[in-house]
């Protein structure tokens, strides 16, 4: 399963990036601002696009939008991608980690594990990386409703930090565990892995934005890793679970 993960983050992260770019464009179209629901913009052929999905993108006229006079509905649309689609699917992987169906079956459990490490870290990446950042997601919403990027730092980023010391203090050991991970060294390499996946792979778009502060977030980030690796070692070795 180790020799799996390569492929294995290719695919989750595929099945987190598309959801959220689809539900963007259904829900625009459904709402009357896209003509076609399945026309979007897959970024170009580059490698680095094609594996990551990098410059994939919704293609949703918010500008026009706005300028017809269609707030209400660019604020919903804006906010579908990351809070519903991700945000989503991160609560289903959530709750179908616990079921004995998937603790019983060790590559089930496995795969679980690694959607919900790619919808947290797509969470993430928008809220608190880039909660000011010039465009994006959350920038479309604060076009439409006038709201502070201070009340979506703090609200939602609340929220995403509970989903981050949740991980680590109970999906993480309990999900090595369910995926049969009983050696020290191979929890560690886990561990590693889906920590630098959530804190540097998802900070990339932040230190791609022109904002001081978005680079600031994202730097910080990174250089978070550390201290979480130190925290949360010996729980994530030894498999300890709190229950609190």
């Amino acid at each position: 399963m180790l020799a799996s993960t390569p492929l294995l983050l290719l695919i989750t992260h595929y099945l987190a990036v598309l959801p959220h770019e689809f539900l963007h464009s259904i829900l625009a179209w459904a709402l009357g601002i896209k003509e076609n629901p399945w026309l979007i913009d897959w970024g170009g052929s580059s490698l680095i696009n094609i594996l990551l999905l990098w410059h994939i993108d919704e293609n949703v006229d918010y500008h026009g939008a706005l300028d017809d006079g269609n707030a209400f509905t660019v604020a919903i649309v804006a906010l579908s991608g990351p809070l519903l689609a991700n945000g989503g699917m991160y609560l289903i992987f959530r709750k179908l980690s616990t079921t004995v169906w998937v603790k019983a079956r060790p590559f089930a459990a496995w795969v679980v594990f690694w959607l919900i490490v790619v919808n947290l870290g797509n969470l993430w990446c928008y809220i608190p990386m880039r909660a000011f950042a010039a465009d994006g997601d959350f920038r479309h919403f604060i076009w439409a409703t006038g709201a502070s990027p201070w009340l979506m730092y703090v609200v939602v980023g609340y929220l995403v930090l509970w989903g981050l010391v949740d991980f680590y203090r109970r999906v993480l050991p309990s999900s090595l565990d369910a995926s049969r991970m009983q050696t020290a060294w191979a929890r560690a390499i886990v561990l590693v892995v889906a920590t630098g996946v959530i804190f540097a792979f998802f900070a990339i778009p932040g230190f791609l934005e022109t904002d001081a502060v978005s680079t600031f977030i994202a730097g910080t980030s990174v250089l978070a890793i550390p201290p979480v690796l130190l925290a949360t070692w010996r729980r994530a070795t030894t498999g300890a679970v709190l229950d609190a």
